[in-house]
């Protein structure tokens, strides 16, 4: 037993799965993470610092965006660095844990681009005319949250890419974000279709949503977004999402919102009464960004013309 067991581990490290790779766009930025172990037992979050390359004052605009995170990827988020709180960092720097798993440090920070495909990849070519607005040594801040525990599982390390492909032209409707998070949620155990939802009116004129992804933890049981009038009344569904751990990214979108108007999201979550979330409050979950013990209900949206201020929706 014993002479065998080296055998056995190292047959079993040779089958594990190559970790993603992208080829760098010929006309553009990457951002890429180094390949980190992620425990038995352990969820580990890493927040990346980039600065875009280049020079001048001239905007890039990127059309072409193309996403890789590893198999048992919890979810892969860009955002713009605006007020510095407590996380910060220089091109090239690495926060493992610590304040990147503090929400209040990128309370301010656009969306640039999410995923939560783990193993697969997110391709997507915005519409002719569209494009996504960055500027030379702009911070950029990419954030990976792999889970190898009871509820997600790692089966190989973490790793992320993301490319960024110039557009070609010279006149762009720029694409606008919307990062939208209920925090108010509370699931106990032996509850079932406990739902919350929240209305996000950004719309100061009317905008189109190109593409739209939501996020949740185990307990989630369905994630919907609609469109909303400018009354905060719901209109048609856009998009739904069954399965928690892996939600689709819809890239495929073309939806309308009046004036005035926004987007509704609601997710639902059932827990069953044996499972216990956080032991010191009754086995409930509250929201927080652990996915063994605590709940999400975020929403990414992505539209088109940016309005002039970046939206938030709490």
């Amino acid at each position: 037993m014993t002479r065998a067991l080296p055998v056995l581990l190292a047959i079993a490290c040779a089958k594990l799965p190559d970790d993603v790779a992208l080829a760098p766009p010929r006309d553009g930025f990457q951002l890429a993470t180094d390949t980190f172990e992620v425990p038995l037992g352990q969820e580990v979050q890493r927040c990346y610092f980039f600065r875009v390359p280049g020079g001048g004052s001239d905007p890039i605009w990127v059309s072409h965006i193309v996403a890789a995170v590893n198999a048992g990827s919890h979810h892969m988020n860009v955002f713009r660095v605006r007020t510095v709180v407590a996380l910060d960092g220089a091109d090239g720097q690495v926060v493992d844990g610590g304040e990147c798993w503090k929400s209040g440090n990128w309370a301010d920070w656009p969306l640039v681009m999410n995923s939560q495909e783990g193993g697969e990849i997110v391709d997507w070519t915005l519409p002719a005319g569209v494009a996504q607005r960055f500027t030379a040594g702009e911070n950029l801040m990419l954030q990976s949250h792999f889970v190898n525990a009871a509820t997600q599982k790692t089966p190989r390390r973490g790793k992320a890419i993301v490319n960024f492909e110039r557009a070609q032209g010279a006149m762009f409707s720029e694409l606008g974000t919307v990062f939208a998070t209920d925090q108010n949620i509370r699931i106990c155990p032996g509850e079932s279709g406990v739902s919350y939802a929240q209305t996000c009116r950004f719309a100061r004129q009317p905008v189109t949503i190109l593409a739209a992804n939501g996020h949740f933890h185990s307990r989630g049981v369905k994630f919907e977004i609609f469109a909303a009038d400018a009354q905060n009344q719901p209109g048609a569904q856009f998009y739904l999402s069954n399965t928690w751990n892996d939600p689709p990214f819809l890239h495929a979108l073309a939806v309308p919102v009046e004036q005035g108007g926004g987007v509704f999201f609601r997710c639902t979550y059932s827990m069953a009464a044996d499972a216990c979330a956080d032991p010191a409050d009754h086995c409930c979950a509250t929201f927080g960004p652990h996915v063994e013990t605590q709940e999400h209900c975020n929403a990414f949206v992505y539209y088109y013309p940016k309005l002039d201020t970046d939206v938030f929706c709490n």
